[in-house]
């Protein structure tokens, strides 16, 4: 049975083009009824209304009505709690509107003949408020990252701080002007302090952005140089991010250094032919100053006989580098 004690996790997503939208629910059973009637006679309120062959799909529908009638484009992941005495509706959501839909509630549900349909409202007022709290939260973490890169004393804390400010403007800096803008639209956020903060904190990030980057310095010798933009995507795909010397004015006296030296080691023939193993080891280590932050070494097997030389088998290597 449905009313049975359950807890179901519903992940949707969806895309809306359009600003606006009307609320216009086809008068077929009396959930569409209520929907309607109420989104027209209490303005504290709002109103989604959703239909599907099941009561989950109906109550995700519904979520998804409501989600667009406050104008957002959205990704909602909720929760349905039930039972035979009571029912809640909890969801929360994370969009270009990144408030968090607290408080949203079954108002009626309606099973008919091959379907079901659900009505579920969300106050305003508590919308509004979980909006200002989220807003208000990001503004205080965007002043705090930024006193922090302005007041860091060494290189190694200044780069913690810039890489922490990047992952939170990119997690947060897009959605932030559009859940104010909504949050303004609906008479709410008057007394929020410092909005620009979170733009400061992006003017300063783009002035020490390199500040997290190391500069790779690989040895001169053909072995090294043949391998070292295979380094640099291995490091990077390890997040660990590479500055560019062309780019970076400060690269030259960056403390930040990671140091690469290649060599290729060749065997002995392979009994019974001309061929030989040629073994390339690159060996990458990274400092701050004269602190060690890390060692890897990265290595490779190809084939040298009488028509691949030596040169050839560490190029081949270009791509194939593995973490020992």
């Amino acid at each position: 049975m449905y009313f049975t004690s359950i807890r179901k996790n519903i992940a949707v997503t969806i895309f809306f083009l359009s600003s606006s939208y009307s609320l216009a629910y086809a008068q077929t059973d009396p959930c569409s009824t209520l929907a309607d009637m109420q989104s027209k006679s209490d303005a504290t309120l709002f109103v989604g209304y959703g239909s599907g062959p099941s009561q989950k799909e109906s109550d995700q529908n519904a979520q998804i009505d409501l989600a667009r009638n406050i104008r957002q484009k959205v990704t909602a992941s909720s929760a349905v709690e039930e039972s035979n005495q009571e029912t809640t509706l909890k969801a929360s959501s994370k969009s270009v509107v990144s408030e968090i839909l607290i408080g949203a509630k079954v108002l009626k549900r309606c099973p008919n003949n091959s379907s079901f349909s659900t009505v579920v409202t969300l106050e305003k007022a508590n919308f509004i408020s979980s909006l200002n709290e989220k807003l208000t939260t990001n503004i205080k973490k965007a002043v705090s990252l930024n006193k922090a890169i302005s007041t860091a004393k060494t290189e190694e804390i200044l780069a913690q701080q810039v890489e922490s400010s990047k992952k939170f403007l990119a997690d947060y800096q897009e959605n932030f002007e559009a859940d104010l803008e909504l949050c303004k639209v609906y008479k709410g956020c008057a007394n929020l302090n410092s909005e620009n903060a979170i733009q400061e904190l992006s003017e300063l990030v783009a002035k020490q952005g390199d500040k997290d980057q190391y500069l790779l310095v690989t040895n001169e010798d053909k072995v090294s140089t043949a391998l070292r933009e295979n380094i640099i995507t291995l490091l990077e795909a390890d997040n660990i991010k590479i500055m560019d010397e062309s780019v970076s004015e400060d690269s030259k006296n960056s403390k930040r250094k990671i140091r690469a030296s290649c060599k290729a080691k060749v065997g002995s023939k392979i009994p019974g032919s001309n061929d030989r193993i040629v073994e390339t080891t690159c060996t990458v280590e990274a400092y701050i100053g004269k602190q060690k932050k890390f060692r890897k070494v990265f290595s490779c097997k190809a084939t040298a006989d009488a028509e691949i030389s030596t040169d050839d088998a560490v190029s081949s290597c270009s791509g194939r580098l593995q973490l020992e």
